[in-house]
């Protein structure tokens, strides 16, 4: 964990970059936090310590805006099933 936190630190300016960069999109709702749990989750997963510096960098830099608005979209729908709050799935139901 503690290695995870010097690591975060040390890719803090390419993260500032990409938020500035989604701020000026217009995507308001973006943090760094919400980038960081994104890149670990999608890009990263179990490969981030066998990661260069320079490839996590590029990953950074190239997360586009879909990939992290699905990625929140998928993180706001597993957090609503978890607390059973399956009114999204009856609705889509009712739909179909």
């Amino acid at each position: 964990m503690e290695g995870e936190k010097r690591l975060r630190e040390q890719l803090m300016p390419a993260l500032e970059c990409k938020y500035d960069e989604f701020r000026l999109l217009g995507y308001t709702q973006v943090t760094i936090d919400g980038l960081w749990e994104c890149l670990c989750a999608r890009k990263w997963k179990n490969a981030l310590a066998e990661k260069k510096l320079y490839e996590l960098v590029s990953d950074i830099l190239s997360l586009s805006p879909g990939e992290y608005m699905a990625f929140l979209t998928m993180r706001s729908y597993e957090q609503q099933r978890a607390t059973g709050g399956d009114d999204l799935e009856n609705v889509l139901k009712e739909l179909l």
